[in-house]
């Protein structure tokens, strides 16, 4: 007789559910950008100095500034940006084995350590590029 108005809906939790999706928008926004932003650092960079800047990359004796800053600072901002998007599909994997699991256990902290790592790694391409610029 106690059962009678007991209801089982078997919904996933929802706090997780909206944690994993707000966190893979995120890391899919930050790893856009950051890939967008190195191309037009290239692209203003091979319109300020020719075709010659490409071999000035490839050529490591004598680097420029500009070359220097965007080897450095953009070679940290596409590791950063793989790392995001590394993050997001993790967590879209995460989302997607909630929802059809929802006794699941969601893996915050290699999620959450993802992006931290993705978020110290866009802190060291920053801090470099000032140190390149104004030092």
């Amino acid at each position: 007789m106690g059962d009678e108005w007991k209801i089982d809906l078997k919904i996933p939790d929802i706090g997780s559910m909206v944690t994993l999706l707000t966190t893979a928008i995120c890391s899919v926004i930050l790893g856009s950008a950051e890939i967008a932003y190195t191309m037009m650092w290239i692209s203003s960079a091979y319109e300020r100095h020719g075709k010659d800047f490409f071999l000035d990359l490839l050529n490591a004796q004598a680097l420029t500034w500009t070359a220097e800053y965007i080897l450095v600072a953009g070679s940290l901002l596409l590791m950063s940006s793989m790392v995001f998007l590394l993050t997001m599909a993790i967590a879209l994997y995460e989302l997607n084995a909630l929802a059809k699991n929802s006794e699941r256990k969601v893996h915050r902290k290699i999620l959450f350590g993802t992006l931290a790592l993705g978020m110290v790694l866009l802190f060291m391409a920053l801090i470099s590029a000032i140190i390149l610029r104004y030092i």
